[in-house]
C-alpha cells in the first residue's frame, strides 16, 4: 500500500463506535493509504480473530491492540508512562479518535469519572504525541437535554442550543467537560479538534455491548421468533403471520428522531479528521442517517419483518403520566408484561441450547433497563438539524434501516442472536 505517516489510535475500540472506526479505518476508509498504522485501545482484551475486522492484506494498515490501562488513574503522569509503555510509536500518532464512557448511577461521580479519563489521554498525547493534528469524540443528544422529562429545547436540535443547557442539568453531563478541556489543551498547539452528536446509534460490536438498541432488540425479535416457530433455528415451521407489538407506547412510537448507522459515525469522524480547515477549531457537528427523521412505530415493521415476524401496533397506549416519565422508567400499568429485557432474560437459555454461548455471555449489561424504557419516556419530538453537517459536502443520506439490517446480519454471524 501506499506510504502515509497517519497513525490513528482509538480509544474504546471494542465499543458501538470505536469497532466501527477501527473497520473503517482497517477497510481504508476514505481510501488507500490514507492511514498507515491503527492502533485499538480497549478496556478489556479483545480477541483479534473474533473482532470481526478485515484481515490483513497489501492494503490495510498495520493493527496493533492495547488493553488493560487505566486511563482513569488519579496522576496522570502514571497513564503517560502506561500509554508510551505499551502504545507502539505513541509519538507517530496523527490522529486520536475518543470513544470512551464509563456509565455510573450517580451522575456526578460519572461526570468525574469520565472527565479525569479524558483529560489524562488529551495531555498524555500532547506530550507523548508531537505529531498530533486531530481529536475527535462523539457527544450525544444527552448533552441537548433529552434526559429531562419532555426534552429540554423545541428541536430540530441546533449545535449552537448545547450553549444553553440549565446549569443543574448541564452538571450532570460530561461533553461540556471536554469541550473545556480541549480548548484549554489545544490553544496554541498544532493540533485541532471537533465533537460529533449523534442520537440513537445503530450498530455491531462483537463483545456486545451496555448499550447497544439493535443487539438488544434483535435477541428479543431473534426469541420471540423461536418460540413462534419461526427462524432458521426454529424447530418447527410455522406459516402462520406472527405479530409482535411495538414494546412502548402510541406517543413514542410517534415521536420523531434522528438515528444513525455506527458505521456512518465512523466515516464522518475520519473524514472530520483528515479535512481540518472545516471541520476542525472545536467545531460540534449533529449526525444522523438522513436529514428526514424517523419515527419507532415506522422502522418496528421493517426490523421485525427481517426476523419474519409482523410488527404491529403499540401494546399499551400513552398516557399524560409520560411526560413525566424520566429514563429508565416505564408507566406503571404496564408493570405485568414483558419488557424485552425481561424476555431475554426469561427465555436466555435457547440461545445456549442452540450453542450461541456468546448471546449469553456478550448481551446488553447495564443498559438493559434503559433501554427496554426507550419506547416509554422518549415521548417527544428530538430531531436534529444537518445544515451543519450538509456544509462539510459529507456523503449523501442513506436508509436509516440499511444500518439496523447490517447490524442483524453481523449479530448472527457472530452468534449474539439465533
Amino acid at each position: 500500500m501506499a506510504e502515509s505517516s497517519n497513525h490513528a489510535i482509538v480509544y474504546g475500540a471494542s465499543g458501538l463506535i470505536g469497532w466501527a472506526i477501527a473497520n473503517q479505518l482497517l477497510h481504508s476508509y476514505p481510501h488507500a493509504g490514507a492511514f498507515s498504522k491503527v492502533t485499538a485501545v480497549t478496556n478489556r482484551s479483545l480477541n483479534l480473530s473474533e473482532a470481526f475486522w478485515p484481515e490483513l492484506d497489501s492494503q490495510r494498515p498495520d493493527l496493533r491492540l492495547v488493553s488493560g490501562i487505566d486511563i482513569g488513574h488519579d496522576n496522570e503522569t502514571t497513564v503517560a508512562n502506561a500509554l508510551k509503555l505499551a502504545v507502539k510509536d505513541i509519538e507517530t500518532v496523527t490522529h486520536v479518535f475518543y470513544l470512551v464512557f464509563a456509565a455510573n448511577d450517580d451522575d456526578l461521580e460519572e461526570v468525574a469519572i469520565n472527565r479525569r479519563m479524558f483529560l489524562n489521554v488529551i495531555r498524555a498525547h500532547d506530550v507523548l504525541s508531537p505529531s498530533l493534528q486531530f481529536v475527535a469524540f462523539a457527544g450525544g443528544t444527552r448533552g441537548y437535554g433529552i434526559y429531562a422529562p419532555g426534552g429540554t429545547f423545541t428541536p430540530p436540535l441546533r449545535e449552537e442550543m448545547v450553549n444553553n443547557l440549565p446549569p443543574d442539568y448541564a452538571k450532570t453531563v460530561v461533553y461540556p467537560e471536554y469541550r473545556r478541556i480541549l480548548n484549554v489543551e489545544s490553544e496554541g498547539k498544532p493540533w485541532t479538534w471537533c465533537e460529533v452528536c449523534p442520537d440513537a446509534i445503530i450498530g455491531f460490536t462483537p463483545n456486545g455491548s451496555q448499550f447497544s438498541l439493535a443487539l438488544h432488540w434483535a435477541q428479543y425479535l431473534s426469541l420471540y421468533a423461536y418460540n413462534h416457530g419461526i427462524g432458521p433455528s426454529a424447530q418447527k415451521f410455522n406459516s402462520t403471520p406472527v405479530g409482535i407489538p411495538f414494546p412502548g407506547n402510541v406517543s413514542s412510537a410517534n415521536s420523531l428522531f434522528s438515528p444513525v448507522s455506527s458505521q456512518r459515525i465512523a466515516r464522518f469522524m475520519i473524514y472530520a479528521s483528515l479535512h481540518p480547515g472545516t471541520c476542525g477549531g472545536g467545531r460540534l457537528f449533529n449526525i444522523a442517517d438522513s436529514e428526514v427523521p424517523c419515527k419507532y412505530g415506522e422502522l418496528w415493521p421493517q426490523l421485525a419483518a427481517w426476523f419474519g415476524l409482523l410488527g404491529t401496533g403499540e401494546a399499551e397506549t400513552s398516557t399524560a403520566q409520560d411526560n413525566t416519565l424520566k429514563v429508565g422508567e416505564r408507566p406503571q400499568a404496564s408493570a405485568t408484561s414483558l419488557t424485552p429485557g425481561e424476555y431475554i432474560a426469561e427465555h436466555r437459555s435457547v440461545f445456549a441450547r442452540h450453542g450461541r454461548v456468546n448471546a449469553v455471555s456478550k448481551g446488553v449489561g447495564f443498559g438493559s433497563r434503559q433501554l427496554d424504557s426507550v419506547g416509554y419516556w422518549l415521548s417527544f419530538d428530538r430531531q436534529m438539524s444537518l445544515d451543519r453537517l450538509k456544509e462539510t459536502k459529507f456523503e449523501s443520506d442513506q436508509d436509516p434501516v440499511q444500518g439496523w439490517l447490517e447490524s442483524f446480519e453481523m449479530f448472527r454471524k457472530a452468534g449474539l442472536i439465533l
